[in-house]
C-alpha cells in the first residue's frame, strides 16, 4: 500500500472538514441583489433605469461565475432574486411613466382646447387669465372689465396678447380657423410641475394651414393644494427642440 493511499483513506478532522466544504459567496451576487432592492427608484424617476439595468448586468455575471466556479462559489438566490426584482421595477416604472405622460398629455391638451376655444369664441380677457394660478384669476365679466381697464400694466399685456399673431387669427377666423391638434412636441417634470408643448395647427382663408404651439403648464397650487393647469402662450414658431 502506498503512502499517498495511506493518505487519501484518513479521516479528515472536524476543522479539516469545515475547511474543505467551505464555498464562497459570489460578491457579484450580492451586488445583484442590493441592486435589485434599490432598483425601485426607477418608480420616481425613470431617468435612474441604469440601476435596474446594472443589477440585472450583476445577476448575470453572478450566475456566469457560480457555474464556471466548479462548486467554489455560490449565491444563486441572491443572484436571481437581482435579476427578478430589476426585471420588476424596470417593466413597473416605465409602465407607469408611460401611462402617465398619456393621462398627462390628455389634461394638456383638455386645457389648451378650451383655451383655443376662448380665442375663438372672442373671449381673450378670459384666455388670458389662464396666466395667471387658479386662484388668482378673474372671471365675472364687471372684475373683468375693471381689472384690465384700472390696472395699466394689466391692460398694456392683453393688448400685446390680443395683437400676437396667432391669438389675433384665431379671434378674427373663429369657428372658421378649424383648429386641429398635431401632437406632443415636449414634456419637461421639474419638482412639482410640468411644462407641456402642444403643437396645433388651424386654417387661413388661402387654404394652408398654419402651425402653432401652445405652451401648456401644470403646477401645484398652494391655495387649492391641487395640480392646476396655466397656459403661458402661444407661438407660431417651433420651439427649438420641436421636429
Amino acid at each position: 500500500m502506498t503512502a499517498s493511499t495511506v493518505t487519501s483513506d484518513k479521516p479528515l478532522r472536524p476543522d479539516e472538514k469545515s475547511l474543505a466544504e467551505y464555498r464562497s459567496v459570489s460578491g457579484m451576487a450580492v451586488a445583484a441583489a442590493g441592486l435589485g432592492i434599490v432598483s425601485a427608484v426607477v418608480l420616481v424617476n425613470p431617468l435612474l433605469a441604469p440601476v435596474p439595468i446594472a443589477a440585472f448586468i450583476a445577476g448575470v455575471v453572478a450566475l456566469r461565475s457560480i457555474g464556471d466556479s466548479g462548486g467554489q462559489l455560490v449565491g444563486r438566490i441572491p443572484a436571481y432574486a437581482g435579476l427578478c426584482l430589476a426585471t420588476f421595477f424596470l417593466g413597473w416604472g416605465f409602465a407607469a411613466h408611460l401611462a402617465r405622460q398619456s393621462l398627462l398629455e390628455q389634461r394638456g391638451k383638455e386645457a389648451a382646447d378650451g383655451w383655443l376655444e376662448l380665442l375663438q369664441q372672442g373671449k381673450p380677457e378670459l384666455a388670458h387669465q389662464f396666466r395667471q394660478s387658479a386662484a388668482s384669476r378673474l372671471s365675472s365679466p364687471e372684475a373683468l372689465a375693471d381689472h384690465y381697464k384700472n390696472n395699466k400694466e394689466a391692460g398694456d399685456d392683453l393688448k400685446a396678447f390680443v395683437s400676437s399673431a396667432g391669438v389675433r387669427d384665431l379671434m378674427t377666423f373663429g369657428a372658421d380657423a378649424e383648429v386641429q391638434f398635431e401632437g406632443l412636441v415636449t414634456s419637461l417634470h421639474e419638482g412639482f410641475s410640468d411644462i407641456l408643448v402642444l403643437k396645433y395647427s388651424y386654417a387661413r382663408p388661402a387654404g394652408e394651414r398654419q402651425p402653432i404651439w401652445v405652451h401648456v403648464s401644470r403646477r401645484y397650487d398652494e391655495t387649492t393644494k391641487r395640480p392646476q393647469w396655466e397656459i403661458s402662450g402661444l407661438s407660431t414658431t417651433p420651439p427649438q427642440n420641436a421636429q
